[in-house]
């Protein structure tokens, strides 16, 4: 980017700016403040079901009603699109590509905002080249394989930009924990309008992409064209994790259990077992975010 985005709050720069080395004694600080939570189907459901229900393709998210861009005719979609992107709109392009893409996620993390604008995004969906997009090699709070970007010549996946203000920008990077910060060049084609653009903004995990075998692999739930990558379901991911992470003979139930059970004795073993297991994210096309 020109410039990166004004983050008006220090603890978010300062967490933002963290080496891998002051993020590990961080994170090791709120996991142990963790208490256990109950576990039931319900959990489980949650976490096989990541990243969750979206609308096919484009929409706009105004407070809790969807508007779709394909039931609008065409010169009104391009206008939407302009006027979301306009430099005098002071918005900016976020890369979405898992539960961020969500109505619902998305609802839970700007509906609070006593602004109209800052309870508004318009979601593009399209076609993110040369990446694609894989599991970090760090479950989630909520039990989830998490996703993630990895370099991958050739590829088209399906992926989201969102339009956000300043101040939903402040909040969804607060709640990216486990994420870098950063803007990736490459080109993201819109589905529904013929428009595209060069450079986003942009998280990936600091805990890098999840291999099986070596290689990373891709989210199935994510669609992609010319994919290279072995893709796995939500489950066959955590079943993957779990039989690194834990006994012979634990699944995707017996993680997400423990997660939610015992968070503090999971994550040594989290450490040992799965992080060993991941490629670190590097592009020449990408650029790490540095506070002023």
């Amino acid at each position: 980017m020109s410039q990166w985005p004004q983050i008006t709050e220090p603890e978010l720069v300062k967490r933002l700016s963290l080496s891998d080395d002051e993020f590990a004694e961080f994170i090791q600080g709120v996991i142990a403040q963790l208490p256990p939570r109950e576990f039931d189907a319900a959990v489980l459901t949650q976490a096989l079901g990541y990243p969750w229900a979206r609308p096919k393709g484009s929409f706009l998210l105004r407070a809790e009603t969807i508007e779709l861009l394909a039931d609008l005719p065409s010169e009104e979609r391009q206008r939407l699109v302009r006027r979301f992107a306009s430099t005098d709109a002071g918005r900016l392009p976020l890369l979405a590509i898992g539960s961020n893409g969500s109505p619902e996620a998305l609802e839970r993390k700007f509906a609070h905002f006593s602004a109209e604008d800052d309870r508004t995004v318009l979601v593009l969906s399209g076609r993110l080249h040369d990446f694609d997009v894989g599991a970090a090699a760090q479950p989630t709070m909520y039990g989830a394989m998490p996703a993630t970007l990895f370099p991958s010549p050739g590829t088209a996946v399906s992926a989201a930009i969102l339009w956000v203000t300043p101040v939903q920008f402040t909040q969804l990077a607060w709640s990216e924990i486990t994420y870098r910060l950063g803007s990736l060049r490459t080109r993201f084609d819109v589905d529904e309008v013929a428009e595209g653009f060069d450079q986003v903004l942009a998280f990936v995990s600091r805990f890098g992409a999840f291999c099986v075998g070596g290689s990373p692999v891709a989210l199935a739930a994510i669609p992609a064209s010319n994919r290279t990558a072995t893709a796995l379901s939500q489950e066959q991911l955590l079943d993957a994790a779990a039989a690194l992470t834990l006994e012979p003979g634990a699944n995707a139930k017996t993680l997400v259990q423990a997660i939610f059970e015992d968070m503090n004795q999971l994550v040594p073993k989290i450490v040992a077992k799965l992080h060993p297991e991941s490629l670190s994210f590097a592009s020449e096309r990408w650029t790490p975010f540095k506070a002023a």
